[in-house]
């Protein structure tokens, strides 16, 4: 099993360095923040990358987004769970606290001397 995972990196590595070799194309980035040319206060000097550089940034971009998303969420979910287990516990000791008292079960249920 250890060598189909070492042989499935391996195959991800060759699209990877066939898809950085086949992308060498350069690409320059523009950031308007307005769409009026003449304002150049927020000038981003305008740096040709190769296009592999660029979908890898994307999708690197995506995944953080996605990640820190993702923590959030169960972050979240977290803190919930440890609400609704404090729930329980109270719970779990009122009903505790009622069996002790002789209401363990129902009076039908109860044996008649």
């Amino acid at each position: 099993m250890r060598w189909v995972k070492t042989l499935l990196w391996m195959l991800i590595f060759l699209i990877f360095l066939l898809f950085c070799i086949q992308n060498q194309d350069p690409v320059t980035l523009r950031f308007v923040l307005f769409p009026i040319e003449n304002y150049q206060w927020l000038d981003i000097p305008k740096v040709p990358l190769p296009l592999f550089l660029v979908v890898l940034f994307s999708i690197f971009l995506g995944i953080l987004v996605g990640g820190i998303g993702d923590l959030y969420r169960r972050v979240q979910l977290k803190k919930t769970l440890r609400q609704n287990q404090k729930i329980i516990e109270r719970l779990e000791k009122e009903v505790q606290s009622l069996r002790g008292s002789g209401l363990d079960q129902p009076s039908f249920m109860k044996k008649e001397d």
